[in-house]
């Protein structure tokens, strides 16, 4: 056999593990996606398949919608733990003001009001961290203990345990409401993209997550680019919110528990490197989201105990954590 024959077959082989090496997260995610909707398929077959896809989609709407906005906080390596409480409070409002205004009016007047609310928490978030120099968890612990605080405040003013917009803003019909869901998901991904791809929003703020100092000195502002990260999850906070409230169409104390877990989950499904950095990538949000609605959807198909699902969901995080975040030789986290 020729030499040079001989030698691009060897550069061949070593450029197929290197793209495997380096899309090893992507591969598994896409992976992940493909066996949960295989198994979606198994144990959805028949009459209930596409009542259980309407499902799916509305549950993953929510998910979808927030993990787009999380992606430009955690491609700089931050995470915001208060996004379910302000997700319940966003929610909360709406319904209130909708109910005092009445009609369309009102739901309109709900959502910016909770839009303009959004962004100024993303705001406050993203820029008290750094002029107080404390870590962005630090100041999401705050706000999530304000708006647990405001969300019981809030229902204690009603004297009620659950309240209920009294307008209809979804669709009588599933399947249509189905695909306005799958409109909005699509019309967001496609803006995140945009700005996560081709703007310096997502540039900066993956050049953030891979090294704050060099991004420093090469002259990127760390307040600006962390400030317009954390309204950009605002952003996607309040158009989620309004998503769930057109799903339930109610609101209690406990609404938006656990959504800040459950949007970390979705992302590290999605093959988001919790450090952040150029890794970082919007089809995460998306693969992920889809992945854990998928993965809770067939273990309640197959009959698994609530309990269970969770203890599940808990195992595989792991799992997907210690892999992801494992020393280069070695077991345990970074």
């Amino acid at each position: 056999m020729p030499e040079t024959v001989t030698s691009r077959r060897t550069d061949e082989r070593t450029s197929f593990f290197t793209f495997i090496k380096n899309h090893t997260m992507d591969l598994l995610a896409y992976a992940g996606l493909a066996v949960m909707l295989i198994l979606f398929l198994i144990f959805n077959s028949g009459p209930r398949l596409m009542y259980n896809f309407s499902a799916v989609v509305q549950a993953a709407a929510v998910y979808s919608i927030l993990a787009l906005g999380a992606v430009f906080i955690y491609s700089m390596g931050f995470m915001d733990v208060s996004l379910g409480q302000q997700v319940g409070v966003y929610v909360i409002l709406m319904i209130l003001i909708g109910n005092k205004i009445g009609g369309p009016a009102g739901v309109v007047v709900g959502f910016l009001v909770t839009l303009a609310l959004a962004l100024a928490c993303g705001a406050i978030n993203g820029a008290v961290s750094i002029f107080l120099g404390l870590p962005s968890i630090v100041t999401s612990l705050f706000l999530m203990f304000f708006f647990t605080g405001a969300q019981y405040l809030l229902m204690e003013s009603t004297g009620e345990n659950t309240i209920k917009l009294l307008q209809t803003v979804k669709p009588a019909d599933r399947n249509t409401y189905t695909l306005m869901l799958i409109g909005i998901i699509a019309l967001l991904a496609v803006i995140g993209t945009y700005f996560f791809n081709y703007t310096k929003l997502g540039k900066y703020t993956r050049a953030i997550g891979a090294n704050k100092v060099a991004a420093k000195q090469s002259g990127i502002s760390l307040v600006k680019w962390q400030v317009l990260g954390y309204m950009a999850l605002g952003f996607c906070a309040a158009v989620a919110s309004f998503v769930l409230l057109t799903r339930t169409g109610t609101a209690g104390k406990g609404t938006g528990s656990g959504y800040a877990m459950d949007i970390m989950i979705c992302l590290i499904l999605g093959g988001m490197p919790l450090k952040g950095g150029m890794k970082s990538k919007i089809s995460c949000a998306l693969v992920g989201a889809f992945t854990y609605t998928l993965l809770s959807n067939v273990l309640t198909t197959m009959g698994v105990p609530l309990n269970w699902v969770n203890f599940v969901k808990a195992l595989i995080f792991l799992v997907i954590v210690l892999l992801t975040c494992r020393k280069p030789n070695g077991v345990l986290p970074r």
